[in-house]
């Protein structure tokens, strides 16, 4: 049998593409060992999944000066020592990594033990770990185009974003009637991830009235973070359907004309695959301003708006909903074949040739 260490971690962008790989390649006979932080976020949704883990004790580089950075790179050469022992013994195949700062040390032992390295990037903009272990990488698969030129073309493979499968096979639409909702009226979804964003709520809330007022009905996902304080300002207005999370978002991407949301890889990837345009406000302190050059590359198609977070008040993303609303049916028929539903076939074809 084939071993496989796949290494990501801190955020679901990075931890979902390597368990849908994981799951793949575990469907073709290879053998999974799932490295990363220990009680992390990687750590649960990897052993939820069934998977082997393997925990490292690694810290994030903080981009502006703090205490932290004393330990850093103590923590860092104990991660790789950790990461040698962990390959020694388990003898692993391949390498794949996916992104965050937790794959980089384990990608680097697996690079000085002479392990075969894959990477999957997701951003238009690489991530510092994909950037450094790019040397050494055999095959590197890109979600986005634009990484392309901050990478040895050589070795790119133009994959798509592996997304979640559930989202894009989830049939039907949410039941309007109960939700007091109109069937067949224009409707926007507001997200900016599972905690929310409060600065899109704070600027949101206060053109909800003059949205409905234009004939546009709104589901909104507020997120955890700021549930309380603005959930009970509208729970009870009509053409409304606001909440904290779902876990129900194929359903709800299938019900709405046009999307509110960041720039994370794969919120846009799931976005482009259901050909919903969008309003796209980019969290500018994403690592290398990465989000701002994902949304881009939907803006370069005509499929979206781009509206920066420093440009964002309440009257600018109100003249971008209304502009919206006249646009989105045009830009719908700007959407191509999404090359993401099968992101996670083309990298798996690929490893298995090399595994043999």
């Amino acid at each position: 049998m084939k071993k496989v260490i796949i290494a990501a971690g801190g955020t679901g962008g990075h931890i979902i593409p390597a368990i849908s790989i994981a799951k793949a390649l575990e469907r073709n006979g290879v053998e999974i060992l799932y490295v990363g932080n220990r009680d992390s976020m990687e750590e649960k949704l990897a052993t939820n999944a069934g998977f082997n883990f393997a925990g490292i004790d690694v810290q994030k580089f903080h981009r502006n000066f703090t205490w932290e950075h004393v330990k850093f790179p103590i923590k860092l050469l104990k991660s790789i020592s950790d990461s040698k022992k962990i390959i020694r013994l388990f003898q692993p195949d391949a390498f794949i990594g996916t992104g965050g700062f937790v794959s980089g040390p384990v990608g680097y032992a697996a690079h000085k033990l002479k392990i075969p390295i894959f990477l999957q990037e997701q951003n238009s903009f690489p991530g510092a770990t994909t950037r450094i272990l790019s040397k050494s990488a055999r095959k590197i698969f890109l979600g986005n185009q634009g990484a392309a030129k901050f990478l040895p073309k050589e070795k790119l493979i133009f994959s798509g974003n592996p997304i979640n499968i559930s989202v894009m096979e989830a049939k039907g639409k949410l039941d309007f009637e109960k939700l007091g909702l109109k069937e067949n009226s224009i409707k926007v979804f507001l997200f900016g991830g599972s905690q929310g964003s409060l600065i899109l709520n704070k600027n949101f809330l206060p053109i909800i009235d003059e949205i409905l007022a234009n004939d546009i009905e709104i589901i909104w996902q507020i997120g955890n973070f700021s549930y309380a304080e603005f959930y009970p300002k509208v729970k009870d207005k009509k053409g409304v359907f606001a909440f904290e999370y779902t876990s129900e978002m194929g359903k709800v991407l299938n019900s709405v004309d046009f999307v509110i949301a960041r720039g994370g890889a794969l919120s846009l990837a799931e976005i482009e695959t259901k050909k919903l345009p969008s309003i796209l406000i980019p969290l500018p302190s994403a690592a290398g301003n990465h989000q701002f050059f994902n949304a881009e590359e939907l803006v370069e198609k005509n499929v979206a708006i781009l509206l920066e977070q420093k440009y964002l008040t309440s009257a600018s993303l109100l003249d971008n909903i209304l502009l919206m609303k006249d646009k989105y049916k045009i830009m719908k028929k700007n959407f191509g074949d999404s090359h993401h539903l099968q992101a996670v076939q083309t990298i798996v074809n690929a490893v298995m040739r090399f595994l043999g």
